[in-house]
């Protein structure tokens, strides 16, 4: 049971990848890392010290050492995420067997891999015990069907702004009213920090307020995540937002997937610490492979499931043939945030409920996935962004799943 077979070997080293995510951390501070990431850096340290060698890592775009072994939302198991010795992590031997069977087939992988690792003293027995304790509690392998009979909670449901950009900037109040008078109770504004449709968050906030509705999460750019860490902060306060997401570039290489991967981490620790989790809001172009990895990969693996969320765009990744049902039952607890948003036949946006996409399949995960909120978007409203908005938001409130 290898997870060598899975991926193919690059010449990127651990030890970068540990000094770059220690730097980042560095400049970000005040945050205390966690004992595992502490360890890592220190022993990256020493071995600097001791010699310039570069140890080739057999599995560089995996999981990294410094989260713990996780497997969905109520089944960390609290061990840290150990090197096997050549790169290749507990996790990333776990996911080389995926998909898997059913949940007892996984439970069995899980209990015989702790097992060997208990009798080479890689894991304590408490360690060894905790790690299929996490298993038996996980959801992966349990069939998760769509028995018609559920409902999205109301006061998940919400708006991403992008939707309604329209009319935001000159009639704010307006547009706002309107959609709490459909039924949302919840907004994602986005843009930059203090820069939300030409209004800094300090005046937007109150308007989204006074609507009746709540901001649980805000767009920013990772300019400002890098750069403006306390804007940040700040302007999430300002909205009461739990949340703070970014999105990428298709000119990205996977080096650059490994650098965001390790300032979301850092950035991650920071935020925590003032309530806030940090999320990827992903397009379609994550998901073409680089040298037969996908930079999406790349920053689930290399982010801990503690300090960053996914918020996964159904469109996005349903329009370049990413099933989001196989995204959760690879990556189960990351997926905090759902952008909502459909297919029409011809590929273009519609409504929600209107088009192509199979929205109760994909919720029948939504436990399995760890979603806290469901936003509804669409790109190219018709006839206008308020319209559009609230029959999005008629349909999903129709739907049961």
């Amino acid at each position: 049971m290898h997870a060598n077979s899975a991926r193919p070997p690059h010449t990127r080293s651990r030890r970068a990848r540990h000094l770059l995510a220690a730097s980042l951390a560095a400049a970000l501070l005040p945050f205390t890392p966690t004992p595992a990431a502490a360890a890592e850096t220190a022993t990256d340290a020493t071995s600097a010290q001791v010699t310039e060698q570069v140890t080739a890592d057999r599995c560089p775009w995996g999981y990294l050492t410094s989260a713990t072994v996780f497997f969905g939302r109520g089944a960390d198991s609290g061990v840290p995420n150990r090197d096997l010795g050549d790169g290749c992590t507990i996790m990333d031997t776990v996911w080389a067997e995926a998909p898997f069977a059913n949940h007892g087939s996984f439970v069995s992988l899980v209990s015989r891999l702790a097992n060997e690792l208990r009798q080479t003293a890689i894991l304590t027995p408490e360690e060894s015990s905790s790690i299929v304790r996490a298993a038996a509690d996980s959801e992966i392998g349990k069939p998760q069907p769509a028995t018609g009979t559920r409902a999205v909670p109301d006061e998940r449901i919400g708006l991403v702004l992008y939707t309604v950009r329209a009319t935001m900037p000159t009639a704010p109040d307006a547009t706002l009213a309107a959609l709490a008078a459909c039924g949302y109770r919840n907004a994602e504004p986005s843009g930059a920090v203090n820069n939300f449709y030409g209004k800094t968050a300090t005046a937007l906030a109150p308007l989204v307020a006074d609507a009746g509705l709540s901001a649980p999460s805000i767009g920013i750019g990772l300019g400002d995540l890098r750069n403006n860490i306390d804007g940040v902060i700040a302007n999430a306060k300002a909205f009461g937002a739990k949340y703070v997401r970014i999105s990428g570039s298709a000119s990205w290489k996977l080096n650059d997937y490994a650098e965001v991967a390790a300032t979301l981490n850092a950035v991650g620790a920071r935020l925590k610490q003032e309530g806030i989790t940090v999320a990827y809001h992903n397009h379609g172009f994550e998901f073409t492979a680089q040298d037969g990895t996908r930079g999406y990969d790349v920053l689930v693996r290399e982010t801990d499931p503690n300090l960053v969320a996914m918020e996964l765009d159904l469109y996005w990744a349903s329009s370049v043939g990413a099933d989001p049902v196989d995204l959760i039952t690879q990556y189960p607890g990351r997926f905090s945030l759902f952008h909502v948003k459909d297919m029409a036949a011809d590929g273009s946006f519609a409504d929600v409920g209107e088009g192509t996409i199979d929205f109760a399949r994909i919720f029948a995960y939504s436990e399995m996935a760890g979603t806290d909120y469901y936003f509804t978007e669409n790109d190219s409203p018709r006839p206008d962004g308020v319209s559009s908005a609230c029959d999005s938001y008629a349909n999903l409130r129709a739907l049961r799943y």
